[in-house]
């Protein structure tokens, strides 16, 4: 078992793992991007990289493989504030672990308020002078450290102002991964040595992401009542290039996850897209103006501050008349703290002029901040507003994309389609694995999803056509599904080996009535089996050929797709041609010149059979999906070999991914619309 499964990494081989990275090209790059800096600029958002690991491997967002390969997944701001744990001591530890700035920032006060206070009991004790003397050096200790701080919050601010404002508006890529990561799953952190085997890790990366969300939902379906057993994960997930700790596994990273191009080839981000379309996108609401709070707080603590000299000027000024003047710390506070609201306490006013002048100031602090504020979080607003809004659109158009699914039944047919495709795009084929089936995800040509399943030749049985299309179309919410391959011909002097043919009519044969010749005069049998045998065992049959009465299904395929395979075939001049007509469809193998004729005196205008169809039709129909066949001729019905086999398997490819290059699969008609 995994040890990142149940949380069983040990700190020993978390800073292993931290070891490791420091060892690489780009693990100091790596390390600043999943431990970025603070609004204070000092310290580090989030604590050391060991400890990093530790608490996500607890929390089920590690995936491991060894201290030289692992990755960190990073859920979406909301989500964090759910996040399971095992009890209390790992819920303080991973809120350390976030707030690490702020556990560093208030540590160090805490500790000299806490030795203050323990001077100050002291003093009462023991009546020590250097006691008090040491509180207060204590104090001002804390007083400085917290000015520091807040010189370092208005420096690093500053810098963060010019850097953002003052220079050219940035690309969609840095955009994205300054925002994506608060929205969607992301994958922050990748630390891979091998790189031969990357795969193996980007495998558990996508396995514990569909983990993650099936027990999200399973604790929200047990909360709710009900139980959830189907289940497919629309989330994509986001990769941070700068995450990745070399340079190999940033170039597998890219590879995995940019199959929709969504960003240019040199993003710091890429999108590993869902397998399934997303009814909508989530909403979450990851950024709530927490920057505020320290503006409040540098507010709050330079009124702290001031009050330490108010009290003294006042008390320089009005000598023994110091009634209604604020010349103690609390009544200096008090009245500062008004101040910002441009008010004086009832009965408490200054009589010196540095106070005077200090709480207008502070007033006109409190109107600039107020103004500053209001115009902040309305530019902040408006441009991630924006940002937003075409990073969703981005979304949109790669999620718009149709899906259309390839189906063969012959390991020729599903090569010649493979590489028909990689003619006209340069993404690799990928699997897709189904509970009952592997489908290959060969990527978008134009704007559609090109996916292709073989199947077993034939109707009946449980890998044939019928059952397989059946599970497909539901399960990949297709929009399209073309039965492409080989067939037989049926007009010899009219087609030749190679040559397309596309239906515009499929009649399933197999269903049939077959009766006695005409004129036979049979007549009614006995109801008793005795005499029944005694007939059949005295008489002959009836001479003359059976009559046979086709009870099959005739129906007509996609008007849509007909009419955009015809737009396809006004490219083809010569060889192959493109013959449009009526299909038969058996489960039986026609290499028969007798049972050939017979079937082209049942339908004299058909132009080829073949065997999947009928089940490809069955299916669809339920699922209301737009299909159709494009076969090409490899044998005329008789004296079969499989000298043209991959010739007509390479011409029906050609042509159904010729039908994606030129856009015609690019939109699908609205179910249930004319």
């Amino acid at each position: 078992m995994n040890p990142a499964e149940d949380g069983q990494v040990s700190w020993a081989l978390c800073r292993a793992a931290a070891r490791s990275v420091r060892d690489t090209e780009f693990g100091r790059e790596a390390e600043a991007v999943v431990r970025p800096r603070s609004t204070l600029g000092v310290f580090r958002t989030r604590g050391p990289l060991s400890l990093l690991i530790y608490v996500a491997a607890r929390d089920g967002r590690l995936v491991w493989r060894g201290p030289g390969s692992f990755a960190l997944l990073q859920p979406p701001a909301d989500a964090r504030r759910r996040s399971p744990g095992p009890g209390l001591g790992q819920a303080v530890l991973r809120r350390i672990v976030r707030s690490w700035d702020l556990f560093l920032f208030c540590t160090p006060i805490a500790v000299l308020f806490a030795v203050a206070a323990v001077c100050a009991v002291l003093f009462r004790a023991t009546g020590q002078r250097w006691l008090i003397t040491a509180g207060l050096l204590l104090m001002v200790a804390v007083l400085s450290y917290v000015l520091i701080m807040l010189s370092c919050l208005v420096i690093w601010g500053s810098l963060w102002f010019f850097r953002e404002f003052g220079r050219r508006a940035r690309g969609s890529g840095p955009i994205a991964a300054e925002l994506l990561p608060g929205t969607r799953w992301t994958l922050a952190f990748c630390h891979h040595l091998d790189a031969g085997r990357p795969e193996l890790l980007l495998r558990l990366v996508q396995q514990r992401l569909d983990r993650l969300l099936r027990a999200e939902l399973d604790r929200v379906a047990a909360d709710t009542g009900v139980r959830v057993k189907d289940v497919q994960t629309t989330e994509s997930l986001v990769c941070l290039r700068r995450g990745v700790t070399t340079g190999p596994m940033r170039a597998a990273v890219a590879a995995w996850s940019d199959r929709g191009h969504l960003f240019a080839a040199d993003s710091d981000v890429t999108v590993l897209l869902s397998d399934h379309r997303p009814v909508r996108a989530p909403i979450r609401i990851f950024d709530r103006g927490g920057f505020l709070f320290w503006y409040l707080s540098a507010e709050l603590a330079m009124v702290a501050l001031l009050s330490r000299d108010v009290p003294r000027w006042e008390r320089a000024v009005c000598a023994t008349q110091c009634a209604g003047h604020p010349v103690t710390y609390w009544d200096a506070f008090t009245w500062l703290a008004q101040r910002l609201l441009f008010t004086d306490p009832y009965g408490l006013g200054p009589a010196s002029r540095q106070s005077w002048v200090i709480g207008w100031l502070v007033s006109l602090m409190s109107l600039t901040g107020l103004l500053v504020t209001v115009a902040a979080i309305n530019q902040y607003t408006r441009i991630r507003r924006i940002e937003m809004n075409a990073l969703a659109e981005g979304f949109k158009i790669v999620h718009d994309h149709t899906r259309t699914l390839i189906m063969v039944a012959t390991a020729a047919e599903y090569e010649a389609v493979v590489r028909a495709v990689a003619a006209v795009s340069d993404v690799a084929p990928r699997p897709l694995v189904l509970p009952h089936q592997v489908v290959t995800e060969l990527g978008a040509v134009s704007r559609t999803k090109l996916m292709l399943a073989q199947v077993e030749p034939g109707t009946v049985s449980p890998g044939a056509a019928s059952i397989a299309a059946a599970a497909l179309v539901t399960t990949l919410d297709l929009d399209f599904l073309i039965l492409a391959g080989i067939c037989y011909g049926l007009r010899p002097g009219e087609q030749e080996a190679g040559d397309i043919l596309v239906s515009t009519q499929l009649r399933a044969i197999d269903d049939r009535k077959e009766i006695d010749p005409a004129g036979t005069g049979q007549p009614p049998l006995p109801r008793e089996g005795a005499e029944v045998a005694r007939i059949l065992a005295t008489t002959e049959p009836p001479p003359g050929p059976r009559t046979v009465l086709i009870r099959g299904d005739q129906v007509t395929p996609s008007t849509a797709l007909l009419t955009r395979m015809r737009e396809v075939a006004r490219g083809y001049d010569q060889s192959p041609r493109v013959h449009f007509g009526p299909m038969l469809s058996a489960g039986t193998l026609v290499n028969s010149r007798s049972l050939r004729d017979e079937l082209l005196k049942l339908a004299p205008d058909a132009v080829g059979g073949e065997m999947e169809g009928a089940g490809v039709y069955a299916a669809s129909a339920h699922a209301k999906v737009d299909w159709i066949i494009v076969k090409a001729v490899c044998d005329w019905g008789f004296g079969k070999t499989d000298d043209f086999h991959e010739l007509a398997a390479a011409n029906a490819a050609t042509f159904v991914v010729r039908a994606a290059e030129q856009g015609l699969l690019d939109d699908a008609p609205a179910r249930g619309t004319i």
